[in-house]
């Protein structure tokens, strides 16, 4: 029998919460549930990847601009979060193609295809970046990064653990406000986004277009959900113990 996909379409949280979410989800991969997820963020937060380091300047720019700052549990680097959708993927291993390559190939895939179909002209990046060390996920495309016109769409990171697979990923849908891009640190017009590529696209046509890609690209028909007991739980345990990376 093939494996049941749930598709599960929140909206606005705390950034605690959506990574308490994320995590709960990748448990349930390892337990051998498949999931995938699309979810907003409630005010604007910088995600920090799993062992990047944030120091005190940055961290008091943030609190005095209203910007939350929370860890995630996958790698990478920092992501401002809040006007962009962010899609969530947790399944078994064995659920997706093999390796980090070929998992990272089917989501690209499929996050390309959804976009096309809304009339983005969106590419993988084709060389690496010689920035890896940059703070900002944004300012400079690693390989098979997904561009328009060479600037940076989409931004993705992958946590794999005791067979289980975790990707997640913000598409920028608008620009991030000016003065939050400063306070953070982050130059301006590195990336780019719908709004500012002339894509005019409310949430709904945009989620419908990347779940029927998704859909292709998964081969599997996926069924509407909503977290269980147990994964609402986990998260809210997440928000207890951890509400903020560093505050």
């Amino acid at each position: 029998m093939p494996l049941r996909w749930r598709l599960i379409e929140d909206g606005a949280a705390p950034g605690a919460f959506n990574m308490g979410v994320d995590e709960a989800l990748l448990a349930s991969a390892i337990a051998g549930s498949a999931t995938l997820r699309f979810y907003c963020w409630e005010g604007h937060w910088l995600s920090l990847g799993y062992a990047q380091r944030l120091d005190p300047r940055r961290i008091a720019a943030c609190g005095e601009a209203g910007v939350g700052i929370v860890r995630r549990i996958t790698g990478g680097r920092a992501v401002l979060h809040g006007s962009d959708l962010t899609y969530c993927i947790a399944a078994p291993e064995t659920a997706l193609p093999a390796g980090l390559r070929g998992s990272y190939q089917l989501v690209g895939d499929a996050l390309i295809a959804g976009l096309q179909s809304l009339g983005v002209a969106a590419e993988r990046s084709v060389e690496p970046s010689s920035g890896a060390g940059d703070f900002d996920c944004f300012a400079v495309p690693a390989e098979d990064e997904i561009c328009v016109g060479g600037r940076k769409l989409t931004g993705s990171a992958q946590r794999r653990t005791r067979g289980g697979v975790l990707q997640h990923g913000s598409i920028r849908v608008a620009s991030d406000p000016p003065e939050l891009a400063r306070a953070v640190g982050f130059a301006p017009g590195v990336a780019t986004s719908l709004g500012e590529l002339g894509i005019r696209v409310g949430r709904e046509e945009l989620l419908e277009a990347l779940k029927a890609a998704f859909r292709e690209a998964l081969g599997s028909r996926m069924e509407p959900s909503v977290l269980s007991a147990a994964e609402r739980r986990r998260a809210e345990r997440r928000v207890e113990m951890h509400p903020t990376a560093v505050r």
